[in-house]
């Protein structure tokens, strides 16, 4: 379990779940000290490429570290589990409330940021939006939060271990942003390590990719998932395992699938009816269907949806493929599974995807979303 020391949960390796040969991999290269100066951590959103950070930087600076492990008790490791380490600097994505408020940088909402982190380690990027009340926004790295990070790493360090910036979701960095940072990622002082945690690294700029080593964070087993959840929501076995079925090797999804119990569902039946309309050939339903879906209250809302119609679409595309097994299907949903890939015809799936991913890039910006989702439900019909 999770350590508990003064009040807030103290991250360990071994608090993180999966990823053994990752772990592994960190630990000889702290024991070595050979330490890449820029690593972007590549995974699938809520799959712990954070927490395996913050555990990386407490086995770095943790003055009773084990051969596998920090400490987990000693002032270092305590300071970074709340993410007070001063030594340690976060940027995030980041949105004004309202025109009249001023532009915003990650130290405006630094608070929230590790409140969130001591809540749930694994969260979504969803969920860092409403924590920061700016779910309604479209989200940036300005060029004020390379200033500010320039401006504490000419500073000398507090301590006397490595020091690090985090960059969350570096797709999300304004050019101008990275460009400022770039001399400073390629030639950082010395015991200053620069880490980032992407989930799509293909849209994140060639300039400041090419600098980072790659760690691939992999999706965790359902069994590990499944075992974990009890302990981070208080949830009995049997709900945990339905929630890993569903998680696709991510706890952070099955974390905020037990908290969005009814929000699911309400998606699924959105989904559903969907689908139904293409299965029946009923292009009305279809674009009613396409209205409901452009009138959620958000834009994050939207996101999530195409994410979850991606992720249905990728289950019926497994029981095609007779591995109906690997699609994680809830009991309560397998007929309409079942039914749906046995009638759709064998490139459904390709294009759907590519239709629904299309609609999720498009929604950041300013589209007209009843045409945005018009357009998408009359290509899935189509298909």
């Amino acid at each position: 379990n999770c350590r508990i020391y003064g009040g807030q949960k103290v991250m360990r390796f071994s608090d993180v779940i999966g990823n053994a040969e990752v772990k592994a991999a960190l630990v000889r290269m702290a024991v070595a000290g050979r330490i890449p100066h820029a690593m972007m951590f590549y995974e699938n959103e809520g799959c712990g490429a954070l927490a395996l950070i913050v555990a990386f930087m407490q086995y770095l600076n943790c003055k009773h570290r084990g051969e596998e492990d920090s400490c987990g008790t000693c002032p270092a490791c305590n300071q970074i589990s709340k993410l007070i380490y001063p030594d340690m600097h976060f940027v995030f994505p980041t949105a004004s409330k309202d025109k009249s408020s001023e532009k915003p940088s990650s130290l405006t909402y630094i608070q929230k940021w590790r409140e969130l982190f001591v809540r749930n380690p694994f969260f979504m990027e969803n969920e860092l939006y409403e924590s920061l009340g700016i779910d309604k926004k479209s989200s940036v790295i300005p060029v004020l939060d390379a200033q500010i990070i320039l401006n504490e790493l000419s500073l000398s360090s507090y301590s006397d271990g490595y020091r690090a910036v985090v960059i969350w979701l570096p797709e999300k960095l304004k050019v101008e942003t990275a460009n400022k940072l770039l001399k400073i990622i390629e030639e950082p002082s010395e015991r200053t390590l620069f880490f980032m945690v992407t989930h799509q690294p293909e849209r994140v700029l060639q300039t400041i990719r090419s600098r980072c080593q790659l760690i691939r964070v992999k999706p965790a087993a359902k069994e590990e998932i499944a075992a974990a959840l009890p302990r981070w929501t208080g949830v009995d076995a049997e709900a945990a395992g339905a929630a890993a079925e569903f998680a696709g090797g991510s706890i952070g999804v099955a974390i905020r699938s037990l908290a969005e119990r009814d929000e699911n569902v309400e998606m699924m039946d959105v989904f559903m009816r969907l689908m139904d309309g293409i299965l029946a050939r009923d292009f009305q339903d279809v674009l009613e269907t396409g209205d409901v879906i452009a009138a959620m209250a958000s834009r994050e809302k939207q996101k999530a949806f195409c994410k979850f119609a991606g992720d249905c679409i990728r289950k019926i595309y497994m029981i095609q493929k007779g591995l109906p097994s690997l699609a994680g299907v809830r009991p309560e949903y397998k007929e309409f599974f079942s039914e749906a890939a046995a009638k759709l015809g064998p490139d459904f799936c390709r294009r759907a995807i590519l239709a629904i991913n299309k609609a999720n890039a498009m929604v950041v910006r300013n589209v007209n979303q009843k045409i945005l989702f018009t357009n998408m439900v009359d290509r899935l019909f189509v298909s």
